[in-house]
């Protein structure tokens, strides 16, 4: 086989393996019981090693500065919580309390998310830095 073929299939794998990769945190470690920032797409681990959190949405629909509103809007989180091996969904909201799902034996609180919305500004999710408060149950 020829050395250039031979690349040409090494380039189009590691194309293929990199795709694959999720983005892991392991640098910012939460410990349960303590406030901790999160990002979108994240995937980050306890200090034990027991749990693991991913934000995988989030729906800022807060009154941006700047506007009179009639609503002053809320934010919903949505993710992953593992706890040894077994992966949960949770849905958390600052606002309609009713309409939360938490992982089984703990309760997950939106404390803060930052920057907080302007007028005339377009914002992606990825961009928001969201401060949760995670406590056993």
């Amino acid at each position: 086989m020829k050395p250039l073929s031979v690349l040409k299939y090494l380039l189009v794998l590691f194309l293929f393996a990199g795709m694959g990769c999720e983005e892991v945190t392991i640098d910012k470690a939460f410990t349960p019981g303590n406030e901790t920032t999160f990002r979108m797409n994240h995937v980050y681990y306890s200090a034990d090693g027991q749990y693991s959190l991913k934000i995988t949405e989030i729906n800022d629909s807060r009154c941006p500065e700047g506007v009179v509103c009639i609503w002053a809007g809320e934010v919903v989180v949505k993710g992953e919580w593992t706890e040894n091996d077994n992966k949960s969904s949770f849905e958390i909201h600052t606002v309609v309390t009713s309409q939360q799902k938490q992982p089984d034996g703990y309760t997950i609180q939106i404390i803060d998310a930052k920057p907080y919305p302007k007028h005339d500004t377009n914002s992606n999710p990825e961009d928001l830095v969201i401060t949760l408060l995670i406590k056993k149950n």
